[in-house]
């Protein structure tokens, strides 16, 4: 006999649990298209071209599906707290690289600046991703009988975020 407590649909913690995966989404959202809002900005603050402006957009894109598609393939050996974590962190890591990229640029460095940016959308890609490869796994498992109102209620969190962000 297991000694394991599973979480239950309507269980208050599934739900307090539920409602953590619903703000990481927002919040993963907010950061993936407060970026893509700030290019245009960023392009005449640190005098960027076209193509480098193209290459921070980009960057943002790629490394997100990549990390969604290579964490779900991973996440049950590395874990989901260890997976919330790096999440986390790639998103405070991104805040500072963003906030010292203007720092940098003021000083006459807006090359320096431009790799802060470029550098720090891949790490915010990377941890925008791994939300998504730990939220569906943990929804599902906690609303197993009705995975697919539960998936859907979540995922209104993304255009949640857009819309905060916007």
């Amino acid at each position: 006999m297991s000694t394991q407590t599973t979480l239950s649909d309507g269980d208050k913690g599934s739900q307090v649990l539920f409602w953590g995966c619903f703000i990481a989404l927002i919040t993963t959202a907010f950061g993936f298209i407060a970026r893509m809002f700030l290019i245009p900005t960023w392009a005449g603050e640190f005098g960027l071209d076209p193509a480098q402006a193209g290459r921070l957009a980009g960057i943002g894109i790629w490394p997100f599906a990549g990390s969604i598609i290579g964490f779900s393939l991973c996440i049950d050996k590395i874990g989901y707290k260890a997976s919330m974590g790096f999440a986390c962190l790639g998103h405070i890591i991104w805040a500072i690289m963003g906030v010292s990229a203007y720092y940098v640029s003021q000083g006459g460095n807006t090359e320096t600046a431009f790799e802060l940016l470029y550098w720090g959308s891949l790490i915010l890609a990377l941890g925008n991703g791994t939300v998504e490869a730990f939220i569906n796994p943990v929804v599902a498992t906690m609303f197993s009988s009705e995975k697919t109102k539960w998936l859907n209620i979540l995922h209104a969190g993304w255009p949640g975020g857009l819309v905060v962000a916007g």
